[in-house]
């Protein structure tokens, strides 16, 4: 499986405002309705939330992939943000989360949501993305990371 083609460079924000859990989530999806990529912002900033309710989405090494089912997505949608001063997200290894991978999938095929979450605890394990992607300063540069580093998993 590959997810890089989910990535667009309209789909990476650089710099997101730091603040609590849900004003960064609030944030993002403002920010990609802002850019016509979602329609119902209201809809998925409550999903994640309910979501977020059920346990925290950080993961590790800085890393948060906050999630949800949506009726509107028939394939998954991927964004990422940069929050550059780190965020409490409430996460495993109890770190600032700099990166979030934001995942809306299908409600009617959650399978395929569950593959690419799979698929993104690989390579943030496997490889050294975590590193690079927090390093780079451009999206264009965040998708070439992402696809190289995936291509070491593939």
């Amino acid at each position: 499986m590959r997810i890089n083609g989910f990535l667009k460079d309209d789909h990476i924000l650089l710099d997101l405002k730091p603040g609590n859990k849900e004003f960064v989530l609030k944030e993002f999806v403002s920010a990609l309705k802002k850019k016509g990529l979602i329609s119902n912002d209201k809809l998925v900033l409550r999903e994640l939330l309910k979501r977020e309710r059920l346990g925290s989405t950080g993961i590790t090494e800085g890393i948060a992939v906050p999630h949800a089912l949506i009726n509107e997505f028939y394939e998954p949608f991927l964004a990422i943000a940069k929050i550059r001063e780190g965020v409490n997200f409430e996460s495993f290894d109890k770190k600032p989360t700099h990166i979030l991978f934001l995942l809306l999938g299908d409600k009617k095929n959650p399978g395929l949501q569950l593959k690419t979450l799979a698929h993104i605890c690989r390579l943030i394990k496997e490889t050294k993305f975590v590193e690079r992607i927090k390093k780079a300063t451009s999206s264009g540069e965040m998708r070439m990371i992402f696809e190289e580093e995936e291509e070491k998993i593939a």
